[in-house]
């Protein structure tokens, strides 16, 4: 029994519950899902490092929604392992490091770039990786690791900018001067969009920010950020966490911001945020604790409601969107499996479909374009078959064959 308690107070054992727990929740939501056409456009048509990585996975483990999703859930895995590698460098309490690596582990954000298509989980890796090895004293490991991420993403130009203004403030040369020349070689490399009518999306990148965080939490992150920038210590972690955060602020008072591609470089300062609340925390005597205590549960609460919200979306049909369940917010990831399920039950695995991007969905789950058959979504006189599309009662879509 002593062993036991032992066990159950260590801090490896229980990252790993933790770990494991986030896990399972993971690939629920993942068989929850149907992919998108965003997803099998970069499936079909795009070549970069996200497309060979889902070819590959479906090449060898079959195609299927588990095989083009598994790299991504492995990434995010692999992330919350280094995070939690570099919260003992940057925390010194048990308890710290593990509020720290489970609020990373359930943010929203980061449970979407685990289960979704998406460039997210690589740009945290190596950005994780990079900080790790800094915190190491590998100095030349860590600037190696910046060298190859320009040939696989123009966006960690962001990072290379966090670093070169950290390498500024601390007058190191081995860093600023890399990160600099590395910051003007995506621009040589790559192209970046800057053209258009100016139009203030700042609202909007807002709003992003807030569904990724949690919206109590995204405003305590924004307090955090503050506070440091002001009283405290200021590390690599927060110039880069600062550098992302306002350049997407500063871009969206003029255009649309891609936010997949800064939102990486923000989600990975939550050391930042455990640090900041903790010390608040301690400094004060026990009576003076009952704000933070009620804070932290606010945070606690906002946190668990948005990634129960995205585990369990298919709930969310009955709950509120019973009359409209196209204003779901997964639906553009869900009817194409389920479709392609009840088409090969009429042993259908051709059929003409008009809807160009629904087709290129049905494509991946082995339904083609071609036959004397018609699928519409528009209601008919007199089908041949008629497609309902259920989950606990609720018609999510209706498909007509003729």
């Amino acid at each position: 029994m002593r062993n036991f308690n032992q066990i159950y107070k260590s801090e490896n054992f229980l990252f790993a519950f933790i770990f494991i727990i986030n896990a399972i929740l993971l690939l629920y939501a993942i068989s929850n899902l149907s992919i998108s056409y965003y997803e099998a456009k970069i499936f079909y048509n795009d070549a970069n490092i996200v497309s060979l990585i889902i070819n590959l996975s479906c090449r060898v483990f079959g195609q299927n929604d588990y095989a083009l999703r598994l790299p991504f859930l492995v990434i995010s895995l692999a992330n919350s392992i280094l995070l939690y590698r570099l919260s003992k460098r940057l925390l010194k309490r048990k308890i710290d490091r593990l509020f720290c690596v489970v609020l990373y582990m359930f943010l929203p954000g980061v449970m979407a770039s685990a289960i979704l298509v998406n460039m997210a989980g690589i740009s945290i890796f190596f950005t994780l990786l990079f900080l790790y090895l800094f915190e190491l004293k590998k100095i030349n490991l860590a600037i190696f690791v910046l060298i190859i991420s320009v040939f696989i993403d123009k966006y960690f130009n962001i990072l290379y900018l966090g670093v070169f203004f950290y390498g500024l403030y601390k007058n190191e040369k081995k860093l600023f001067i890399p990160s600099f020349l590395l910051f003007i070689l995506t621009f040589v490399f790559y192209d970046f969009n800057i053209s258009g009518k100016p139009k203030s999306y700042f609202l909007d990148t807002i709003g992003v920010y807030a569904a990724v965080f949690s919206p109590l939490l995204f405003l305590f992150f924004i307090y955090c950020v503050y506070r440091i920038w002001v009283k405290e210590e200021k590390n690599i972690l927060w110039f880069i966490v600062i550098t992302s955060f306002c350049t997407s602020l500063i871009l969206s008072l003029r255009q649309k911001v891609e936010l997949e591609e800064f939102l990486p470089y923000c989600v990975i300062g939550v050391p930042l945020i455990i640090r900041v609340f903790f010390n608040s925390y301690r400094v004060r005597l026990p009576k003076f604790r009952k704000k933070y205590n009620i804070l932290a549960l606010f945070l606690g609460f906002s946190l668990a409601f948005s990634s129960l919200f995205l585990v369990f979306n298919q709930l969310q049909y009955f709950l509120f969107f019973k009359n409209n369940p196209q204003k779901h917010f997964i639906y553009k990831y869900d009817i194409a499996k389920e479709l392609a399920i009840e088409l090969k039950k009429l042993d259908l695995t051709k059929i003409v479909v008009f809807d160009d991007e629904l087709a290129l969905r049905l494509k991946f789950y082995g339904i083609e374009r071609g036959s004397s058959l018609i699928l519409s979504s528009e209601a008919i006189t007199n089908p041949k078959h008629i497609i309902k599309i259920k989950n606990m009662g609720v018609l999510k879509a209706e498909f007509y064959i003729f």
